[in-house]
């Protein structure tokens, strides 16, 4: 459901378009000193970010692991800021700034009537590859997305992930929305490295460590006979990203769901090892332990 706009929201919003029409030189200027500020100075859980680094990496040292959390602090906030840009950017340009390396895959899976569930990860920025896929694969698409507590912010989010044309679903409402639409060919991003109840989870090793992850994109995959892809979202340079598609499977009722979320964290791990300062490190990803006796 499209949030209420409320006429003191474009007020609200007008700093933030004030921000992102600022020229790419300026903003990333703009973005360095942000960086500096969380990382020098604020500190922004700095303790969680080295905490993951070290059990993620126990084989570096010290100073690789500073190196990478600092280019981390650069990405996080180029992730953070380049997601509002892309509010003002053409089509054109966004397709030029996250291009697709393999996306004929996505397409000659649609052409032969399947539906695909992809999966990522927190890597780079998935904002501009959402918006820039979308824009390219000429099939409906989707995303399920949490609503914000924040009328405001939730209201933002929702214009600027739809101004692509990608449908949102709510996860409230994803059972829904699934079965309604099961006979359309379509594609549903789940971005599926956020942390479950551990109740609720598939426990697997993942960084070297015991991590529960959400089943929830699998079971539907197997429920529907929908192909699963894997996302991996790389930057090239600064403002620059290439999304590479790779097929974890096109017989989902052939695997169970278990199956399928370890293929994800095998390919998600190595994403993350090849280029480790593109994941999100701050969040709290390892704060539920398993419960064994469950």
């Amino acid at each position: 459901m499209k949030p209420e706009a409320k006429w003191y929201y474009y007020l609200l919003a007008a700093p933030i378009y004030m921000l992102v029409l600022l020229p790419f030189p300026l903003f990333y200027l703009l973005a360095d000193c942000l960086s500096f500020i969380a990382y020098r100075v604020i500190k922004y859980r700095r303790a969680v970010v080295m905490e993951n680094l070290q059990l993620s990496f126990p084989e570096k040292n010290t100073q690789e692991l500073e190196a990478i959390a600092k280019a981390y602090y650069t990405n996080m906030i180029d992730v953070f800021m380049e997601t509002f840009k892309a509010l003002v950017l053409s089509k054109q340009n966004m397709i030029k700034r996250a291009s697709m390396d393999n996306i004929e895959l996505l397409q000659g899976l649609h052409q032969q009537g399947k539906s695909v569930i992809l999966m990522l990860g927190h890597v780079g920025n998935w904002e501009w590859g959402g918006f820039s896929f979308v824009y390219q694969l000429g099939y409906p698409a989707a995303s399920l997305y949490h609503p914000l507590s924040n009328a405001f912010f939730n209201w933002l989010t929702f214009r600027l992930r739809s101004r692509c044309g990608m449908g949102l679903i709510p996860m409230q409402q994803s059972a829904r929305d699934f079965l309604t639409n099961k006979n359309k060919v379509r594609t549903v991003a789940f971005i599926a490295d956020q942390s479950p109840p551990p109740e609720h989870a598939y426990w697997m090793n993942f960084l070297n460590q015991e991590t529960g992850f959400f089943t929830g994109g699998a079971k539907l995959a197997v429920k529907y006979n929908m192909a699963v892809v894997y996302t991996d979202v790389v930057r090239v340079k600064r403002g620059y990203y290439t999304i590479r598609f790779s097929l974890i499977t096109d017989e989902p009722t052939a695997k169970k769901p278990n199956e399928i979320t370890e293929i994800f964290g095998e390919l998600l791990a190595k994403s993350i090892q090849q280029n480790p300062s593109l994941w999100l490190w701050s969040h709290k990803r390892w704060k539920h332990k398993r419960i064994h006796n469950q």
